[in-house]
Formats: C-alpha cells, sequence, structure tokens
C-alpha cells in the first residue's frame, strides 16, 4: 500500500504519484495501516482527520489501541464548511434561475390564458359566392346521374330552356344503355351578367359502362351555360358544346 507524505492520503499498489497533489508515493511499512472507526477509510500514522468522513484520529506510539474523540453534537468538518461557503454563490445563483424561469413561465400561461376577441370571418365576395352556388348546381347534377334520377335532373334546368324535352330524352336514352360509374366536373369562366344571370364553361367527366358491348367509356363534354337566378337557386338558362 502507498500513501503521500504530503496530504496523508492513501493510494493503490497501481499508483505512483498522489492524485491530489501529485507527490512521489511512499510504501507503508506492514502493519502501520490502520482503519477509521466511524466509516473503515483506511488512515496513516500522522494522518488528523478521516479523508472520507471527517473524523479527528489520534493516533499512540506502536503497540498500543488507537483513542478516538468522538466530535461534539455541533462539530462539523471543516472542509465542508470551506466547502458550502464556495458553493453558496453557485447556489444562489441556481436558485435567482429557476425563480426566473418559474416567473417568465406564469407569465406566458396568464397571457395565453387570456381570451382574445375571435376575428370576424372574412366576408365573401360575390365571385366566391357565385362559384359556390353553382359548384352546388353542379353536384345536382352529378348525384341526377349517378342515381339515374331525372326528376332531380330537370330541377337543375330553368323551365325556359330551349327543347328541354329532347334533352331529357337523351338523357333518358343514355342511362338506359349505360351505367354512369364515375362524374366529375370542372367550372370556369364564371362571370355575373346582372343580377339574375351568369355565364360560364362547364367541363364534364364521365366514365361509361356499355351493357351492350361489356366495355367502359369516358366522355368529356364541355358547355358554355348562361344561368339564371331563381328562388331556389341558380339553374341553367341554356348551354352550347364548346366547339360546336
Amino acid at each position: 500500500m502507498h500513501y503521500c507524505s504530503q496530504c496523508d492520503l492513501v493510494h493503490g499498489e497501481e499508483h505512483r504519484f498522489c492524485q491530489r497533489c501529485g507527490q512521489l508515493l511512499r510504501r507503508l511499512p506492514p502493519g502501520q495501516l490502520q482503519d477509521c472507526p466511524r466509516c473503515g477509510a483506511p488512515a496513516v500514522p500522522g494522518q488528523k482527520f478521516c479523508l472520507e468522513c471527517g473524523l479527528p484520529l489520534k493516533l499512540m506510539a506502536a503497540g498500543r489501541e488507537e483513542v478516538v474523540t468522538s466530535p461534539p453534537p455541533y462539530y462539523s468538518r471543516p472542509d465542508s464548511r470551506s466547502r458550502g461557503r464556495r458553493r453558496r454563490p453557485g447556489l444562489w445563483w441556481g436558485v435567482a434561475a429557476v425563480v426566473l424561469i418559474l416567473t417568465a413561465y406564469g407569465g406566458y400561461r396568464l397571457v395565453s390564458r387570456v381570451p382574445t376577441a375571435p376575428r370576424p370571418p372574412a366576408a365573401a365576395t360575390p365571385q366566391e359566392d357565385l362559384r359556390r352556388e353553382v359548384e352546388r348546381l353542379a353536384e345536382r347534377i352529378r348525384s341526377a346521374h349517378l342515381a339515374k334520377d331525372i326528376n332531380k335532373w330537370l330541377t337543375c334546368y330553368a323551365p325556359t330552356y330551349p327543347d328541354l324535352g329532347r334533352l331529357e330524352s337523351q338523357i333518358l336514352e343514355l342511362w338506359k344503355n349505360y351505367d354512369i360509374k364515375d362524374v366529375s366536373y370542372r367550372i370556369s369562366d364564371l362571370e355575373r351578367q346582372g343580377e339574375r344571370q351568369a355565364t360560364g364553361v362547364i367541363v364534364w367527366n364521365l366514365q361509361l359502362y356499355d351493357h351492350r358491348t361489356h366495355d367502359y367509356s369516358l366522355l368529356r363534354p364541355a358547355y358554355r351555360i348562361t344561368l339564371e337566378r331563381y328562388p331556389d337557386g341558380w339553374k341553367i338558362l341554356d348551354s352550347r358544346e364548346e366547339g360546336s
């Protein structure tokens, strides 16, 4: 076993220099190493305090037992007091930082809980209103195609639509020969023509299944439509196929 003659720190056999002060270690003669009666830490002759628990040690001459003076109840380790004094400023800084963080967090929670007045919804423009209403009209036509509901389909057209009876017969013939598998549309070029009329372009995509040939086909007709406003919504007043 080795020990430091300067700081009385005991080291193992693998050390040659003191791990605290760097002093060259000395080998402890056999029988000189003693243990602290409180914690059992090793101590060398001449050591005044236990390096682990701070118990005062009094080493007697060789061959006599060690006399241990018990510390008074108010006793505290000298190095503990010095370490406490050194660490106290850092402790106060840490406490102050925690208080600041908690104060800032509490202020943030208080501000976040303050109810704010709801923002009024942005007013829709007349053009946006027109698009939404024409999309509702196109959805009714799409639903009528998928359900093959001729009455619902007729409510989408104005009573003054030219040759409405002929158009109705064409739709019924289409539904008779084909199953409507899917319907989609695209609306563009919407423009108001006064308070009760508007124009636009609608392109249909109809996926059909032919009962006779057992085959699928796709129709993509495009129509320029004239719309008229009625009490129950917009209706198609007239339509012309694009390119005809």
